[in-house]
C-alpha cells in the first residue's frame, strides 16, 4: 500500500483533534494540532537552580503535549467506534479489521482495545485529571464480567483514599482481591480499602487452573447453545453486519487472551 493511504495511530489522533478543513481531507491529515506545533525545539540546560520564566513556560507547554498523549487514546477509541459502527470503511475496505490494518497500521486486538476502553474512559474523566490507558485497561476484565458501575466503583474508593495514588498497578491489585462469581458494591468498598490499608486479604483460589477451565467450558457451553439452537442463522439472516461485529469482538479477545497466555 503505498504511503499515501498509509496513516499512523498519530494520523488517526490529528485528525480527531479539532482541525477542521472540509475543503482538503489530506490536509486535515497533514496538519499539526495546536500543542504539536507550541512544543518548542530541543535546547540544553543553561544552568542550575530555578527555572526561568522561559523554562517553566516550556516545561508547561511540553506537558501540556504529554497530556493530550495521555488521554489520545479516548479520541481514538471513539472515532474508531463511529467508522465502526457506521461502517464509514466500506468505500475503500471489506472489513472494520482490513479498515484499522491498512489504513492505519493497527492490529484488530489494539483497534478492538481502544474501542473498548473509551466508554469507560469517558464516565471515569471527572474523577481522576491523571486517567490513562493503562488504569482503563486494568478495569475492562471487571466490567465484562460486572459492567461499568463496578468498574467505576473500583475507580472511586481508589481515588477517594487519601494518600493513595491511582496507579494502574494499584487499580489492578484492587481488582485483583475482588471475588470473580459476584459483585456487592458495598462488600467490594470495604475490601478496596481493606487492601489500600494494607490488611491481609484471603487467599485466592488454590488452583487457578480449574477456575480458568470451568468458567471458559461455560462459555463454549453457552456458543454451542445459541449456534445448535439455529439463533445464529437467524440473527445472520436478519443482520449479518451486527453478527460479524460480535465475532470480531469474541476474536479480538480471545487474541488478548492467547497473547497474555505467551
Amino acid at each position: 500500500m503505498s504511503a499515501a493511504k498509509r496513516r499512523t495511530m498519530a494520523d488517526l489522533l490529528v485528525a480527531q483533534s479539532g482541525i477542521e478543513d472540509a475543503g482538503d481531507p489530506e490536509l486535515t491529515l497533514a496538519s499539526s494540532p495546536a500543542y504539536l506545533a507550541a512544543v518548542p525545539g530541543p535546547y540544553e540546560a543553561v544552568g542550575d537552580g530555578e527555572l526561568s520564566p522561559r523554562e517553566r513556560g516550556d516545561l508547561a507547554t511540553c506537558e501540556a503535549a504529554l497530556d493530550n498523549l495521555r488521554v489520545a487514546f479516548w479520541a481514538a477509541g471513539k472515532a474508531l467506534q463511529v467508522i465502526r459502527d457506521a461502517r464509514l470503511y466500506r468505500q475503500a475496505h471489506a472489513t472494520f479489521e482490513d479498515y484499522v490494518e491498512q489504513r492505519w497500521d493497527m492490529s484488530r486486538p489494539q483497534a478492538y482495545r481502544l474501542v473498548d476502553a473509551w466508554p469507560l474512559a469517558e464516565r471515569l474523566s471527572p474523577m481522576g485529571d491523571k486517567l490513562n490507558e493503562r488504569q482503563i485497561r486494568e478495569l475492562l476484565p471487571l466490567v465484562g464480567r460486572h459492567g461499568q458501575d463496578a468498574a467505576v466503583l473500583v475507580y472511586r474508593t481508589v481515588a477517594e483514599t487519601d494518600g493513595v495514588p491511582v496507579t494502574a498497578a494499584i487499580i489492578h491489585g484492587a481488582v485483583s482481591i475482588l471475588p470473580a462469581d459476584h459483585f456487592d458494591p458495598a462488600e467490594a468498598a470495604d475490601q478496596i480499602r481493606a487492601y489500600l490499608a494494607g490488611a491481609p486479604q484471603p487467599p485466592q483460589p488454590a488452583n487457578p487452573v480449574e477456575t480458568f477451565t470451568a468458567e471458559a467450558a461455560k462459555l463454549l457451553r453457552v456458543l454451542h447453545r445459541v449456534a445448535d439452537r439455529g439463533t445464529l442463522k437467524a440473527a445472520v439472516h436478519e443482520d449479518p453486519d451486527a453478527v460479524r461485529r460480535v465475532i470480531a469482538d469474541m476474536r479480538a479477545l480471545l487474541d488478548e487472551i492467547e497473547q497474555s497466555a505467551t
